[in-house]
């Protein structure tokens, strides 16, 4: 008997784990990512905030509070990216929304791809997943079901729309501005527009919105967790006098469009409003969660990244924008609530990257913070090393902090490429803006103690990676001198919300550290799929509620 009793034990927890006893998964997985949103901006705005927009979370969901991106190059294709991937740039390889190609001497944009042909848009459509290197949670879901369930993204950006769904996806729709003002896709996913695309097109509210009034949803004294309306720290659309409420957009044209057209969508909470109106549609349309094979619901929401970039952190604009999309989920919410309902559906929201205060707005209220140029630096580095060598613009490209040399001429006149990286980093080191420089080739044996290091190892990439990697003084951008960016490694930038509610998640909150790349991990570890092949996330066991049984 004592001989037979653990085998009978050994059995029982067998059984106890076997599929059989696993919750029920949901029948539709909608993720949303809240581009350029700070973790911060819920605590900020939170007075503010309806009931059942993004408050619905912290009601009857699970909310990591130190949820960060866990490598160097924060930014839209790569956030996006490894959201869904569950791994990083090094794995994932994308490095950045571009990255130089050394072959054809060109950047190469992330979801690009002239070997398909736009649907809906005759200059924006050219788009697939192409460089995407590894395989996506929504993949995973797709070979689980034997292809059955249905994956859509939607965003007004295609890297958005793209990144965040595979290489699998039944459709991907994005924003076509310009003179067309239309959602479109690419032959990579289909070939014509669904009937209900087309007809959304055709009522033209992006030309509505366009030529409306864009003022503040409520009255403008009560937005108290923002600065004044007028600062020098917005950046003014063309056709403005300055950045004030109320905004006649028929009048004006966003500051870093060269043209004006319905780009200027994009730069106002109405873009969001189009990306919800495209979301329920496909829900409905597609008949999202409407049978046991979990379907796919990717919503990107881009605006805020644009207002964000426009105007800053601390803009009326920016708070403004986030109060209307607390309202987009609320109808989102109360949608799927009649649509889909609750209890079979999983949500998460989060972002893909941060962002820091306009270095002015820093700088006058005396913290540190300031612009570096890479054009300078790019110059200065070619003097030189055209004054040891004889050979000029040995520097061919800087982008995403990363300098690319010429590897054909160094290898055509025998030169070292190590010796010019090192005599790069020396004249790179000069800048005051700049913190630290390291050869890209020595990023794998820097110490892993250091934070920084690993964040650089992780967003390293080597075949698409440059040679020498720069990286500034913390509150210091390579951008203008209004509005604000991202794309480091410092907590601005990588502290992002993670919040999840629905089907098999558990009510709580964590203040320990979670990585983006453990979302994609959780949702697979949700419904029982194997994992994306280039994973390296963990599953936030804490969420989910069949890791207590």
């Amino acid at each position: 008997m004592k001989k037979i009793l653990p085998v009978y034990i050994i059995l029982l927890s067998v059984l106890a784990c076997s599929p059989t006893n696993l919750e029920k998964p949901p029948k539709l997985v909608i993720g949303i990512v809240v581009d350029q949103m700070r973790y911060d901006y819920i605590t900020r705005y939170w007075d503010d905030l309806s009931p059942n927009g993004f408050k619905r979370f912290y009601k009857e969901g699970f909310v990591a509070h130190n949820h960060h991106f866990n490598y160097y190059q924060t930014l839209t294709g790569p956030g996006h990216a490894s959201i869904s991937t569950g791994t990083t740039p090094s794995v994932h390889g994308i490095i950045g929304n571009e990255w130089y190609d050394r072959k054809s001497k060109k950047e190469v944009y992330c979801v690009g791809d002239n070997d398909v042909e736009g649907l809906g848009s005759a200059t924006k459509g050219r788009k697939s997943p192409k460089h995407l290197i590894t395989t996506t949670f929504a993949d995973q879901f797709r070979l689980h079901t034997q292809f059955r369930n249905k994956v859509i993204g939607i965003s007004l950006k295609d890297r958005s729309a793209i990144l965040s769904t595979g290489h699998s996806a039944n459709a991907a729709y994005w924003f076509a501005g310009g003179d067309e003002g239309v959602f479109t896709t690419s032959t990579y996913y289909m070939d014509s527009l669904p009937n209900w695309v087309s007809e959304y097109n055709a009522k033209k509210y992006p030309h509505q919105y366009a030529s409306s009034v864009w003022n503040t949803l409520r009255p403008i004294e009560t937005y108290t967790a923002s600065g004044p309306d007028d600062t020098p720290y917005e950046g003014i659309y063309k056709g403005a006098d300055r950045p004030t409420f109320p905004y006649d957009l028929s009048t004006l044209s966003p500051d870093y469009y060269k043209d004006k057209g319905l780009d200027i969508v994009r730069n106002t909470p109405f873009g969001n409003t189009l990306v919800t109106d495209m979301a329920l549609l496909a829900l409905a349309h597609e008949d999202l969660g409407k049978d046991d094979q979990t379907d796919v619901l990717m919503i990107s929401y881009s605006s805020t990244d644009h207002v964000g970039h426009q105007f800053g952190l601390t803009a009326i604009e920016t708070q403004d924008t986030y109060l209307r999309l607390d309202l987009e989920l609320e109808r989102l919410f109360s949608e799927i609530d009649q649509m889909v309902g609750m209890d079979d559906v999983t949500l998460f929201l989060t972002s893909d990257h941060g962002a820091v205060h306009v270095p002015k707005y820093l700088n006058d209220h005396n913290f540190p913070g300031g612009h570096d140029k890479s054009k300078g630096i790019k110059d200065q580095v070619n003097q030189v090393l055209f004054s040891k060598t004889g050979i000029d613009n040995l520097v061919l490209h800087i982008g995403n902090d990363q300098m690319y040399l010429d590897h054909e001429q160094i290898e055509k006149n025998r030169l070292h490429l190590d010796e010019l990286a090192e005599e790069a980093i020396r004249v790179i080191l000069r800048f005051s803006t700049i913190e630290k420089a390291f050869k890209t080739v020595d990023v794998p044996q820097l110490s892993p103690s250091e934070k920084l290091h690993n964040l650089l190892l992780r967003g390293n990439h080597i075949k698409r990676a440059g040679d020498v990697y720069m990286i500034p003084k913390p509150g210091h951008i390579d951008y203008g001198h209004t509005g604000t960016t991202h794309g480091t490694g410092f907590s601005y930038d990588t502290h992002a919300p993670l919040l999840m509610m629905g089907r098999g998640i558990k009510a709580g909150h964590t203040f320990e550290e979670t990585s983006i790349t453990d979302i994609a991990p959780t949702m697979c570890a949700l419904l029982g799929t194997a994992f994306p092949n280039g994973m390296t996330g963990n599953v936030i066991s804490k969420a989910l509620l069949k890791a207590d049984k």
